[in-house]
């Protein structure tokens, strides 16, 4: 390099130097984006006589480290909170009511996630059922201290579910369908409590009954001290907590946010994982989306369809699916004509192009499901043996006698998804030679409606309110309870009795085939066709372990979530 080289190249370093001091600016702090780098190894084969070859290759790519920017011992969730009421078992009956109401009380029993089927000990660590079914005895677990440091015993049991049936408030019901008066929940001693039911039901149907929110225990002495004008304890358990569980209500600003901090007492060794959960109300899904994706929260649980697949393979963030105890269903009222006729019902049936509805509508948050007690129960079938085939449909409905197709209208709400969904079994039907009128009405008029048989066709979904196929069974299958069956005008004795039997059925394994049966024969003769069964799509930092979205409502549970690292 010459003399003039040098100077050259000493006058640019100058230059790069005063650009980069004044790009900084004087006393300015300046990110800086620390970055990891991955190496893989392959081990690559020589060839005799082959040129001589690398015996490893390396791939290195750069990706930012994602940092964990909430604290490690505080989950911070994004959730619609808007539909909480009240955080008192005995009137909790919301989704967000309820998925708080989990974390801060024990039950009886409970379910551990993702088994809804068999029934798990909790505050009761064993019991036993008298012969004829009637009689209930449960032995209370020692040493389990409510958050107060006052020890759970039988008096807090018996005090707690005779409280849910004396306040009589909306969820009472998940009670009171086997135990109508409080006298029939008795303290035997300290550590056991006898329940006598009005008549005997399967034993797995009201041991899963039990794992309600409802039948939470709480602090007798704390709720008795804070009871007015004979509300037990109600006014101010709305926004205080008095149990067992995890976690203690810290604080409920309608507006912003729930704040739940660890129960000092709890009894699982190494509960709960965090010190501190955040639910902060954030009604709008967009608003989740940036959060999530910014880290400024851990969990986003109401992202639509269309934004968890732009934020699917996204690094630092999983997607977690679980399949919900939820259905959508075309009810089918027979009291209309034709769809009296069981061939026009199963003509509907194969005109609706299923998977185009999970897979261009709801872009995959659904599965295709046919049969009216959800994936995940006993008793659940997995037979799908409805897809679009316009010839076999015109050929049912010439049988019917209805070759030249019939109009009928079809109610549905006018919200996303539901309405898309309309509009597409509007278009199936045509081509079948149905014509569909569509009539828009609010949810709450159109269940009003619904409830009266006043529909023809309607759109409408069932969640189960207890993860027993008994409370499916009786809705779709059982007119006498005036649920499902008796708004479409499906009187089917031997559907019904067959609902009536399997309730009632002590052997699981006879129980679930008579289920097996009744979904077979709902599936032929019913007003339904069922579209799908919804999925539960949360989207989580991936530094959070063990979280597993809840698939009914009420049996999420906090207490294993922990935070770790971080990618």
């Amino acid at each position: 390099m010459s003399g003039k080289d040098w100077i050259i190249v000493i006058v640019l370093l100058i230059v790069g130097l005063l650009i980069g001091y004044f790009a900084a600016g004087p006393g300015k702090t300046t990110t800086v984006t620390v970055t990891q780098t991955s190496v893989k190894t392959v081990t690559v084969t020589r060839t005799a006589g082959a040129p001589p070859a690398p015996t490893t290759t390396k791939t290195t790519t750069t990706q930012p480290k994602a940092r964990m920017k909430t604290p490690a011992d505080t989950l911070i969730i994004a959730m619609d909170t808007s539909d909480a009421v009240s955080m008192d078992p005995a009137r909790a009956y919301e989704f967000t009511s309820c998925f708080v109401v989990n974390q801060l009380y024990d039950k009886l029993v409970d379910f551990e996630l993702p088994d809804l089927v068999n029934v798990k000990p909790e505050v009761a660590e064993k019991w036993e059922v008298s012969e004829d079914g009637k009689v209930w005895t449960f032995h209370i677990r020692k040493g389990i201290k409510f958050a107060s440091g006052n020890p759970l015993t039988a008096d807090d049991v018996v005090y707690s579910l005779q409280r849910v049936i004396k306040l009589k408030q909306t969820a009472s019901w998940v009670l009171t369908q086997f135990v109508s008066t409080p006298e029939q929940i008795e303290k035997i001693d300290d550590y056991t409590v006898k329940i006598t039911l009005d008549k005997p039901v399967a034993p797995s149907f009201f041991l899963a009954t039990l794992t309600f929110t409802t039948s939470a225990v709480v602090d007798k002495q704390v709720v008795e001290a804070h009871a007015k004008n004979g509300d037990m304890g109600s006014d101010w358990m709305t926004d205080h907590s008095a149990g067992s569980g995890p976690f203690v209500l810290e604080k409920w600003d309608r507006e912003a946010e729930i704040v739940l901090k660890a129960n000092p007492y709890y009894w699982k060794p190494g509960q709960p994982a965090v010190k501190r959960v955040i639910i902060k109300h954030v009604p709008e899904p967009t608003d989740q989306l940036l959060l999530i994706k910014k880290g400024d929260v851990d969990i986003a649980t109401d992202l639509t369809a269309e934004q968890v697949k732009q934020v699917e393979g996204t690094p630092g963030i999983n997607v977690i699916k679980v399949e919900r105890t939820h259905i959508v269903y075309l009810g089918m009222n027979v009291a209309v004509k034709p769809l009296d006729k069981e061939e026009v019902r199963d003509a509907i049936r194969y005109c609706i192009d299923y998977d185009s509805i999970i897979n261009d509508i709801l872009l995959g948050a659904a599965i295709k499901w046919q049969t009216v007690i959800p994936k995940g129960l006993l008793g659940a079938n997995p037979k799908t043996p409805y897809k679009k085939d316009v010839a076999k449909a015109k050929e049912l409905l010439a049988k019917a006698g209805v070759a030249n197709g019939f109009t009928i209208e079809l109610t549905t709400p006018p919200t996303y998804p539901q309405i898309d969904i309309a509009t597409k079994i509007q278009a199936d039907l045509a081509e079948c030679g149905i014509k569909v009128k569509i009539v828009q009405m609010t949810q709450s008029e159109m269940y009003e409606k619904y409830r009266k048989q006043g529909l023809q066709l309607v759109l409408a979904g069932w969640g189960s309110d207890y993860p027993d196929p008994d409370n499916n069974a009786k809705a779709f299958g059982d007119y006498r309870v005036k649920q499902l069956a008796w708004r479409n005008s499906w009187y089917d004795d031997h559907a019904a009795d067959l609902a009536e039997k399997a309730a009632v059925e002590f052997d699981n394994s006879k129980r679930k085939q008579m289920y097996l049966e009744l979904t077979d024969y709902i599936l032929d003769h019913g007003p339904y066709a069922i579209l799908y069964q919804t999925l539960a799509q949360h989207v989580a930092r991936d530094y959070v372990k063990n979280y597993l979205p809840d698939p009914t409502f009420f049996l999420e549970d906090l207490s294993k979530v922990s935070k770790a690292g971080g990618s």
